[in-house]
């Protein structure tokens, strides 16, 4: 079997000299001394699952696949639940807000329960309890500093 130099010179190889590095007689460049007989076939791919590009990563995933293996999205969303359980929360945070500070911490309390109840059944919470929640903690921040307030006054005037 014979090769072709890069420096154009034809090299006569040996069976023994097959799979080794040789030197080139005539610019004495490596060259690479492969197996005699006939180059080995391509090696057939089974036919291959439809796929589909991840929507967040790039990367080829298989078409019926929910989800990116790769970096865990995007996943179907938890249905929402079907009634409104947070609509209490924000109601009582409104009204604690509005009028009497004292149902501020039973908002808060509302919509935490909500929440956990919904993470429990697995869930979106509503926007009405996040919004019932986040009321109640404001509001009862604002109870706090008006009864720190109220004893100040109190301790100072007496």
């Amino acid at each position: 079997m014979s090769i072709v130099c890069g420096c154009g010179r034809k090299v006569e190889t040996q069976p023994e000299w097959a799979g080794q590095w040789i030197t080139c007689p005539g610019c004495s460049g490596a060259l690479y001394a492969p197996f005699p007989g006939p180059k080995p076939s391509e090696p057939v791919a089974a036919a291959a699952a439809p796929t589909r590009l991840c929507p967040l990563c790039a990367e080829t995933i298989p078409a019926n696949d929910p989800g990116c293996k790769y970096c865990g999205g995007p996943r179907p969303a938890p249905v929402a639940s079907a009634g409104d359980g947070g609509l209490p929360a924000l109601l009582v945070s409104l009204a604690g807000y509005m009028f009497c500070g004292l149902l501020c911490p039973i908002g808060w309390y509302l919509g935490s329960r909500h929440e956990a109840e919904c993470r429990r059944r697995g869930v979106e919470v509503s926007g009405t309890a996040k919004a019932g929640k986040v009321i109640g903690i404001i509001g009862t921040i604002f109870l706090l500093l008006s009864v720190v307030f109220f004893v100040l006054c109190a301790a100072v005037g007496g």
